[in-house]
């Protein structure tokens, strides 16, 4: 009977200590990295602790992690968006400080800017993307054409694929405006406004939309619209992914997380990055930070959620992560190897490139209207109607003026 006691007490001791925690993500297409490769792999090291990956659509995830922790409800770890997104979130108090996480050592501040807040860190970076030109690699050997490395030579090429009349040149349409500045402006605007130089100079203040070097961005980006293909003003970016793999369309702006689609009809793609204003002008390269990981605040977990989050921070994840999601990248000081041969060409660009973050995202788009949701508008104005580069600045401007302090009155 004392036997009995003891085992049944043995056992209850053993499934006290085991811990269960959930891991809230908007990418849903991350399902079997998750629970195939991530999560196996932490919990072969880690028998205490099991982690489920609880995914919800990328669309309704905002609001869904405000309501199920507002609600009491919300997963143990909870995957962070970048910036303002996630600095209302931090204000809010929905995460643990992060400050004496061992394995935030392994990152620098400028990884972990989009996610500290006052001085503190809240979040574990896992990765980032880039964003550049897909090319079919075949066409450009029918048509003898190389990739370009100046904003001339990139319309010189697309005049090239154009006058051939076999192909579109650019695989490219307004019907979701998100992507005319994700995988259009934001990757040749750096060059114009200087990447960080322009960017910050926004948010001090010392810097203004309607500013030439802002004005004449946008007339680089303007000047695509006759290389679209016909009725761009309805294809998604789904079609323009298809135009593209299907050989229909010689170049497509996209960003490093569309390396598997593009890839998929086994075409013959290579990857090359956003062209410098002039002939050895200085590189800009698009690298946002896309996704970190942190800790809710109100888990009763919070010792096996660090546990986690220290081994997220370390290398074996890095590895795994990148190589069974190619396109993301490691945003660690660890070193890491991409499999992907894409992923590493994508990797390449930025030897010797300025990398600036997209523009809108830190600060400018917390009031209303927010500078991200605007310039999506103005871009699909420009693409689709008579409004002009001077006329989108100068709404942009006078919208951030209306409401964010560093701008007003200037």
């Amino acid at each position: 009977m004392v036997l009995g006691v003891s085992l049944a007490a043995m056992t209850s001791a053993v499934t006290a200590q085991s811990v269960t925690l959930t891991l809230g993500s908007w990418r849903t297409e991350d399902l079997a990295v998750w629970q195939d490769q991530v999560l196996p792999a932490f919990e072969a090291a880690h028998p205490d602790i099991n982690v489920e990956f609880a995914p919800i659509n990328t669309n309704e995830y905002n609001a869904a992690i405000q309501s199920q922790i507002e609600g009491g409800t919300g997963p143990d770890l909870i995957t962070c968006r970048p910036f303002d997104v996630n600095n209302e979130w931090i204000g809010r108090g929905y995460f643990s400080e992060l400050d004496g996480l061992a394995g935030m050592a392994n990152f620098t501040d400028t990884a972990k800017a989009a996610w500290t807040f006052e001085g503190h860190a809240y979040c574990v970076p896992v990765a980032a993307v880039l964003a550049g030109f897909y090319y079919n690699v075949d066409i450009f050997n029918e048509l003898g054409l190389t990739p370009p490395t100046t904003t001339a030579e990139f319309i010189a090429v697309l005049q090239a694929i154009q006058d051939s009349g076999k192909y579109t040149p650019l695989a490219m349409g307004s019907a979701e405006s998100w992507q005319l500045a994700y995988n259009g402006l934001y990757s040749v605007g750096p060059a114009y406004w200087k990447g960080e130089e322009g960017r910050l100079g926004l948010i001090d203040g010392t810097k203004k939309l309607t500013d030439p070097e802002f004005v004449e961005a946008f007339k680089s980006f303007a000047a695509w619209r006759p290389f679209l293909p016909p009725g761009q003003e309805a294809l998604a970016y789904p079609d323009m992914t298809q135009l593209f793999t299907l050989g229909r369309a010689a170049i497509l702006p996209d960003g490093s997380w569309n390396i598997n689609q593009v890839t998929s009809t086994g075409l013959n793609v290579g990857v090359f990055g956003p062209p410098a204003v002039e002939a050895g002008g200085q590189r800009y390269l698009q690298e946002m930070p896309d996704m970190a990981i942190g800790i809710n605040a109100a888990s009763p977990n919070q010792e096996a959620a660090r546990t986690f989050l220290d081994w997220v921070a370390g290398p074996e994840f890095q590895q795994i992560y990148v190589n069974t999601a190619p396109g993301f990248f490691a945003m660690s000081n660890q070193a890491v190897t991409y499999d992907n041969a894409l992923a590493q060409s994508f990797a390449d660009l930025k030897t010797g490139a300025s990398l600036t973050p997209r523009l809108a995202l830190d600060r400018l788009s917390a009031g209303t209207p927010p500078l991200d949701d605007e310039i999506w508008r103005l871009l699909q104005l420009m693409m689709t109607t008579d409004t002009t580069a001077e006329q989108a600045t100068q709404e942009l401007q006078a919208g951030l003026e209306s409401w964010y302090g560093p701008q007003k009155g200037n």
